[in-house]
């Protein structure tokens, strides 16, 4: 004969669990990624495909002229500096006064 079943004890199902303000930072974060690699892409995509032309090397013998609006080789000098202000002293400052003594110290002799 077979062997008869027992009484079992019945366990309610575990219940999900909720979420909770972690679960929304992390949704948050998911959704600044996507937002800064949606602007990373959209800001790469204005740049030309093609690499830009290098431009061309100037001959160590030639010398280039200043481009000087005035005319003239050299260009016109800058204008001298202006002296400084004179700083007034600094007023002069008692010293700090002693500190009293603390409650229960004898007072110095002086």
């Amino acid at each position: 004969m077979p062997a008869t079943r027992g009484r079992r004890t019945v366990t309610p199902p575990a219940a999900k669990p909720r979420n909770d303000v972690y679960t929304g930072l992390l949704v948050l974060s998911l959704l600044a990624m996507l937002a800064g690699t949606l602007l990373l892409y959209l800001d790469y995509s204005k740049y030309p495909a093609a690499k830009p032309t290098v431009p061309p090397q100037r001959q160590a013998g030639s010398a280039a002229q200043p481009a000087n609006p005035l005319g003239g080789g050299q260009p016109p000098a800058p204008p001298a500096p202006q002296p400084a202000p004179a700083v007034p002293p600094a007023p002069a400052v008692a010293p700090p006064m002693p500190m009293p003594p603390a409650a229960g110290q004898p007072k110095p002799n002086g």
